[in-house]
């Protein structure tokens, strides 16, 4: 996806490091425009199974987000949750962001995630609703630059 930010730490392989990861996977939205998936959420699933089982990543270490648990506003929460975490040293944790399900293009030139919210309605503090958006690259990407400054350039998308 253009615009997306992935940083590699060039620092020794041997070193081992704790882990941090957010694992995303949408196999059912909400709203009808989007097309339910049959593998993505499982496709987390084996992911996070990986971290866990062959990483040995802790659990604690591993927010795991998966169909209505993915919404828009928990998979932002979920970055925050890593740029905030008391335990992730700057420079001293790899920090992995995985995510399976839709993608979609914003005015044919904007690359987009697809929460499992996407298209619905959201009330507002004044009584209107606003209709739930996709997760922009330039978005995710701001949010990843904050993550960067704030816990090292050692984030990986895979």
């Amino acid at each position: 996806m253009p615009g997306r930010l992935c940083i590699h730490s060039s620092e020794d392989k041997s070193v081992k490091r704790p882990i941090f990861a957010v694992v995303i996977g949408i196999n059912k939205y909400d709203s009808p425009s989007y097309d339910n998936l049959r593998a993505a959420a499982e496709d987390a699933d084996r992911f996070s199974n990986y971290l866990t089982q062959n990483l040995a990543v802790f659990r604690d270490n591993i927010r795991n987000l998966r169909d209505e648990n993915a919404s828009r506003s928990a998979i932002l929460d979920s970055i925050s949750w890593l740029i905030c975490h008391p335990e992730i040293k700057k420079n001293e944790a790899a920090i992995i962001i995985y995510f399976a399900g839709h993608g979609a293009l914003i005015n044919k030139d904007i690359q987009m995630i697809c929460p499992s919210d996407i298209g619905t309605e959201l009330p507002t503090c004044d009584g209107h609703t606003k209709i739930v958006e996709g997760i922009s690259g330039s978005l995710l990407a701001d949010h990843f630059t904050d993550l960067s400054n704030a816990k090292g350039s050692n984030i990986v998308c895979p």
